[in-house]
Order: C-alpha cells, then sequence, then structure tokens
C-alpha cells in the first residue's frame, strides 16, 4: 500500500495518509516499544479495546502507576504516542498501566470499566505494595474515579473534573461531548468515590472558577486540595516551569507530601512570569497600589535569582 503513496501523500499530515501501516513507515518507534518488542528487555503488554488501549510494563512489585490520558491526546494517532507520565514513572523503575483514550468520552464506555472491574476481580492489582492512580483534567476524573477499585491507593489528580452529569453540575459549560455521555455507568462522580482512596492529591487554581468548584466536592480527611494559584488549568506544567514537579510527584507517590512542605516549595512561584501576568489580569483595575507593589517584589525576586545564578556558573 505504501508503495501507491508519493512521499508528500506519507507525510504526517497528509489526508491520504490514512492507515496505522503507512504511519509507522516514517514516524519513530515510541520508546516503550523498544521495552515489549520481542527483542525487548522488558515485561508487559498492550491490550487493544474498541475505545482504549492499555499498556502495561512490569518493572517493580512495589509500586504500580495507573495513569489515565487528558482529552488532549485522544485524537493522537501517532506511532510514537505515550501514556501519560510515561516517561518519569519509567524513570523511576515503577510498574506502569497507561490508559489510552481514543476518544473525549470521560470513559463513560461500559469496555474500560468492564475492563478495570475484570483486572480488580482477577487480583492484579494486589501483586503490588502500593498502587496510585495519576491524571489531568479527564486523566485527573478517570484517576478519581477508578480508583475506587483499588481501596486504599493513592490518587494524583491534576485539575480534575468531579464528574460532567449535568444534574450534579449544571453549572459546567465546558466539554460538550463529555457532557452528553452516559453518566449513570457507574464510577461517574468522584465525589462518591473519593473516599475509598488513600490520600487524594488534588491540584487546582483556586482562581479558576470551574476547577475550583469541581474540585471543592471532594470531601473528606483523606483529599488533600493544593491551591497553584494563577496556573488556570495547567497545574503540572507550572510545577514543572518551577522545577518541583518532580520532588511534588515522589512525596505524592509515597503519601508523604504535606501541605505544609508542598506550599513552602510553591514560594518559587513570586519568579514566575505567568504568576505576575495572572496577578496584573485579576487585580490591575481594582488593586493598583497592590499590583505595582508586587511588580515590585517580582522584579527583585527575578534579578537575585538570575545573579545566583550567575554566581553559580
Amino acid at each position: 500500500m505504501a508503495d501507491d503513496l508519493s512521499k508528500e501523500q506519507l507525510q504526517p499530515e497528509h489526508p491520504d495518509r490514512k492507515t496505522g501501516y503507512e504511519r509507522i513507515l516514517t514516524d519513530p518507534a515510541p520508546p516503550w516499544f523498544v521495552e515489549l518488542y520481542p527483542g525487548g528487555d522488558g515485561t508487559g503488554f498492550l491490550e487493544k479495546l474498541d475505545r482504549h488501549s492499555i499498556l502495561f510494563h512490569r518493572r517493580s512489585a512495589s509500586q504500580l502507576v495507573v495513569s489515565f490520558d487528558n482529552i488532549a491526546n485522544a485524537n493522537d494517532l501517532s506511532f510514537a504516542r505515550e501514556p501519560w507520565g510515561w516517561k518519569f514513572f519509567r524513570d523511576e523503575g515503577w510498574s506502569h498501566m497507561g490508559v489510552f483514550a481514543r476518544t473525549k468520552a470521560w470513559y463513560r464506555d461500559p469496555e474500560i470499566l468492564t475492563y478495570f472491574e475484570g483486572k480488580a476481580a482477577a487480583g492484579f492489582f494486589n501483586g503490588f505494595d502500593r498502587v496510585v492512580f495519576a491524571g489531568a483534567s479527564m486523566g485527573g476524573f478517570g484517576a478519581l474515579t477508578f480508583s475506587q477499585l483499588v481501596p486504599g491507593a493513592h490518587v494524583i489528580a491534576f485539575n480534575p473534573q468531579t464528574t460532567l452529569d449535568e444534574r450534579l453540575v449544571p453549572w459546567e459549560t465546558r466539554y460538550r461531548f463529555g457532557r452528553v455521555q452516559d453518566w449513570d455507568l457507574p464510577l461517574s462522580d468522584a465525589a462518591q468515590t473519593v473516599g475509598a482512596a488513600g490520600r487524594a492529591y488534588v491540584f487546582y487554581d483556586p482562581f479558576f472558577d470551574l476547577d475550583r468548584k469541581q474540585v471543592e466536592r471532594l470531601q473528606g480527611d483523606n483529599v488533600l486540595l493544593l491551591k497553584t494559584w494563577f496556573s488556570n488549568h495547567f497545574a503540572a506544567p507550572m510545577l514543572r516551569k518551577l522545577d518541583i514537579l518532580k520532588p511534588v510527584m515522589l512525596g505524592a507517590m509515597d503519601g508523604t507530601l504535606e501541605p505544609e512542605g508542598f506550599y513552602k516549595m510553591m514560594r518559587a512561584r513570586r519568579r514566575l512570569p505567568l504568576y505576575m501576568r495572572g496577578i496584573e489580569s485579576m487585580a490591575g483595575d481594582r488593586h493598583d497600589a497592590l499590583v505595582r507593589q508586587a511588580r515590585q517584589r517580582f522584579r527583585r525576586l527575578r534579578r537575585s535569582a538570575m545573579a545566583a545564578a550567575s554566581d553559580a556558573s
């Protein structure tokens, strides 16, 4: 089939390049494939369902991370696609089950529910000392809800939705395709499932109203709502910019991350241009004097950080 296509037609964006066979002729193999192809050193499997795929790497019996795609990845048909967080989990040597989504349906599909229910019933998750469910946005919803099938598992969720059931969150105006899914299926409301978690770490911007209203539905002594001010719907990218995503994730993985330590690390946000722009956007018209003071402090901190970096080099 590829012999019938021109070089231009084999480019990733060309409409004639339709099949997976044609894509793998030019796309590089995904890094996870290096472990699992017949000559690879890894152990695991890729299981393909109708609207989801599950990739599993067995590395350590002490820790399993189960991650869920967000909507940004749902339409990615590239051969090199990776599960959410794959490289980080690989580098830490943890076993990893990554759920690929081929639709923006918030995992409201009997096939993926049946799959996880079957794995739980078969004792698959019992083979690991610690299990953590993780994801962002749609993936955060998946982590919060599916974790109920493994009581005591920790959860790490960045900017999650708790549900898109319009009967429960009539004020939610985003994600039209997700809102029309079948919300009568099991595991449809994280406010009901989060109680089964060990610790649930939820990162969100309190100034982003829709995210705030979603996560405030989560109640319980095991729930830690951690503020990432002025990150909008991008808490994880902000932590990455601050170079604190790794220590935050490591602490959340083993359940040792506490609010005091998190907010101490978050003090670095005061040097982040994104943070200053957020202050200006929110308070510029109402608190001009305070914004000027914040801007002056921001410049001092930036100069101090640049000087320290110069001295270190």
